[in-house]
């Protein structure tokens, strides 16, 4: 048997045949097997174990030491190469019992010399078939394999294996690693920094259309939490599928939630920082992306960069929202704009410190654009607002007359409610009844409408909410845009009316055709949380809509949670795409898993970080692989290097200016030192004025915002006064 380094290749049939393999399929799928490396083992069936279409087992080879469980391999049948990923490895021997071992054991060792032969072992792998790729094109072959030599599947015969070729739109999630080494030119196995040959690595393609529609769509990740990487891969395939989609001009924008602290709040920010911030980057722990993390990029034919058309959303503090003043609050015309907050106000810079964000620096906060409701939103989902225990018929025919009487103010509202209880307070009228509502119904609603903006702080104001050119976080998006909500300093309360509302709107849009770009990504984490396994409510209702007409009309549902067996069986069962990270013993034994080997489920319990199962339409058996880090900086070392923390590194006050420039100019913006230079000795309050004006006015304009100009001009302005003081 040839040993896993050959000192020649192979060229002739002839050299094949000696190998077991005919000339004619030598010919035909050489391509397909890694000839430099040679046989790593040979296909066995038994009486009791026969070799079928599906499965099959194979003896490796002693010197075949690369092999391992999740490599993909190829065998032979008469006309035919049958691709497989193998999965359970186990050792032979003639040894009946533990005890014949034991007793050979110690009778070796209680001789002087050493046996001149040891008892022989053979080492089989269980192999799951993929896929068979028979002479004849127009053939589906399923023909179990033959006895004979088995060899290390080349990149070709992994893509044929996936069905990559088929594919309208190849999205690369995981690279996978084999046990044979990567080769240059001359045949010879290529070296990493370390000295040691390289492996192998082909990438894992998903089929576009089964992971965004309108195929089988969504996807889904399992895994426990900080282990199992769920965000930071949900994050690269994002990444993955923006540009993949790109190269075929189709649109495609994400809408993300974010619920942990800084995670998702510097997405446009690269993990490989600019020479400017590369020291402040190294001081906080930013590791950037490692030589192996950018090989592996250029392996799947990716750019590791961060999502420049993002856009961040967030309510207000609480007891920060913006309120109509004293006097508007007892004011009777409900349309008096006197009741109005106007939301242009606080986008923006000048919203900084006031919205519920960790993301609040001079300069960065302009991409925070905030939440505001006045009541009307709040009576559109009273099932959400109010404690279900309240919402009676009673309660809610109630609510029905009041929002038809169109009131927009939480103001007016307590104005009217208590108008109404006035006329039932009067002696004269002994109905004590409103348009058929008892009074008791009446005064238990104004209680509970009085605790509304405690309960709702920073997303309720008491006026009418102004939206203006505002965009709103349910809105139309643009393409390539990352939207992210960020609810991680809000209330459970907020929370989760935030979450079910704007998903809700979300699918209205998509339903009228309104979403601006052919795909939408919703990424919903605890997603157990949100369509819980036998509950009932708005959110799991909707949720279970979008995965089962989602991908037909352009909406697809990226979910994720620790706990799969606890997510609606209706959601999970109808996402096309699915991974799986680090599970404990505690879930892994759900039927959840039942579809899953013995040998794979071992492999769950201790997957290393970066790593994953991934399950695919187009594959008959799951695949292991890896990916690389996100192509942003974590969310931590951004929150501190560019936040307050980080401001206090600035190298200098006018990079609040160029911040701005370069988040909406991009490259067009002028170079930091060009700005520096502009603002060498203005005060730094006026800087950060300038910043907020250039902010506002790119918002408000974006189409005429001569940007470097206005910041040119401004600037000597500052400079010519800073030096006449």
């Amino acid at each position: 048997m040839p040993r896993m380094e050959r000192d020649e290749r192979v060229t002739a049939h002839g050299e094949y045949e000696e190998m077991g393999l005919p000339p004619r399929l030598a010919e035909a799928f050489s391509p397909l097997i890694d000839v430099a490396t040679g046989p790593i083992g040979r296909v066995v069936g038994s009486e009791k174990e026969p070799a079928g279409s599906h499965q099959f087992a194979f003896w490796a080879d002693r010197d075949a030491l690369g092999l391992d469980v999740g490599h993909i391999v190829v065998a032979f049948s008469e006309e035919a190469a049958v691709i497989g990923v193998v999965d359970e490895p186990r050792r032979f021997s003639d040894v009946q019992s533990f005890l014949d071992d034991y007793f050979d054991r110690m009778a070796i060792d209680s001789l002087i010399e050493e046996q001149a032969t040891a008892r022989p072992e053979m080492l089989v792998f269980t192999v799951k078939v993929l896929r068979t790729k028979h002479l004849r094109p127009d053939v589906d072959s399923h023909r179990p394999p033959m006895a004979g030599p088995v060899w290390f599947a080349t990149p070709a015969a992994i893509d044929f294996a996936l069905n990559a070729g088929e594919f309208r739109t190849k999205v690369p999630a995981l690279l996978h690693t084999n046990g044979n080494y990567e080769r240059d030119e001359t045949g010879q196995p290529r070296i990493d920094d370390a000295g040691n040959p390289m492996f192998q690595r082909a990438p894992i393609w998903l089929d576009g259309d089964y992971l965004l529609g309108p195929e089988a769509g969504h996807a889904n990740w399992t895994g426990q939490s900080g282990l199992a990487t769920k965000t930071s891969h949900a994050l690269f395939l994002i990444s993955a599928a923006f540009q993949t989609m790109q190269r075929s001009d189709e649109s495609v924008a994400a809408l993300m939630f974010n619920v942990k602290g800084p995670d998702l709040l510097w997405l446009d920010k690269p993990a490989v920082p600019d020479p400017d911030d590369a020291e402040a980057y190294a001081a906080n722990g930013g590791r950037g992306l490692s030589q192996a993390d950018l090989e592996a990029y250029h392996a799947l034919g990716l750019e590791p960069r961060a999502f420049t058309n993002l856009r961040l959303f967030a309510p207000f503090r609480p007891g920060l929202e913006p309120q109509v003043p004293p006097s508007a609050a007892h004011a009777t015309t409900p349309t008096n704009r006197a009741h109005a907050v106007s939301l242009e106000q606080f986008t923006g810079e000048n919203g900084r410190g006031k919205i519920n964000t960790a993301r609040n620096a001079a300069g960065q906060a302009g991409l925070v654009t905030p939440i505001l409701w006045g009541i009307d939103r709040m009576l559109g989902i009273p099932h959400k607002v109010f404690d279900r225990t309240d919402l009676d018929d009673k309660m809610f025919g109630l609510i029905y007359d009041l929002r038809d009487e169109k009131i927009t103010s939480l103001a007016h509202l307590d104005l009217r409610l208590t108008e109404i209880e006035t006329q039932l307070s009067d002696p004269d009228n002994p109905d004590k009844t409103w348009n058929g509502h008892h009074r008791f119904t009446i005064q238990k609603f104004h209680n509970r409408v009085k605790g509304l903006a405690r309960k709702f702080g920073g997303l309720l104001t008491d006026g009418e909410v102004l939206q203006g050119d505002v965009p709103q976080p349910d809105g139309r998006f643009t393409d390539q845009e990352l939207r992210v909500i960020d609810i991680s300093g809000c209330n459970s309360n907020v929370q989760e009316v935030l979450v079910s509302s704007i998903i809700y709107e979300v699918w209205k849009l998509a339903e009228s055709g309104g979403l601006g770009v052919k795909k939408l990504i919703v990424f919903v984490d605890e997603l157990n949380k949100y369509a819980p396994s036998g509950g009932q409510g708005g959110l799991r209702d909707t949720l279970v809509d979008i995965a089962a007409r989602g991908r037909h009309l352009n909406v697809v549902l990226f979910g994720a949670q620790q706990f799969r067996s606890k997510v609606d069986d209706e959601i999970t069962g109808n996402c096309g795409t699915n991974f799986y990270g680090r599970i404990g013993d505690e879930e892994i034994v759900n039927a959840a898993y039942r579809s899953l080997s013995e040998t794979t489920k071992a492999e769950l319990l201790g997957l290393p970080k970066g790593r994953l199962l991934v399950r695919h339409p187009h594959f008959r058996a799951p695949l292991l692989g890896a990916f690389p880090m996100p192509p942003t900086v974590p969310g931590i070392v951004g929150q501190r290097v560019f936040n307050d923390e980080g401001n206090r590194r600035t190298a200098h006050p006018a990079d609040v200016v160029w911040s701005v420039l370069h988040r909406h100019l991009g490259a067009r913006a002028m170079t930091r030192e060009q700005v520096r230079g502009l603002g060498d000795g203005v005060d730094p309050d006026e800087l950060q004025d300038l910043a907020a004006k250039l902010d506002n006015h790119a918002t408000r304009y974006p189409s005429s915002f001569d940007g470097n100009q206005m910041a040119r001009n401004a600037l000597l302005k500052l400079q010519q006064r800073a030096g006449g003081r």
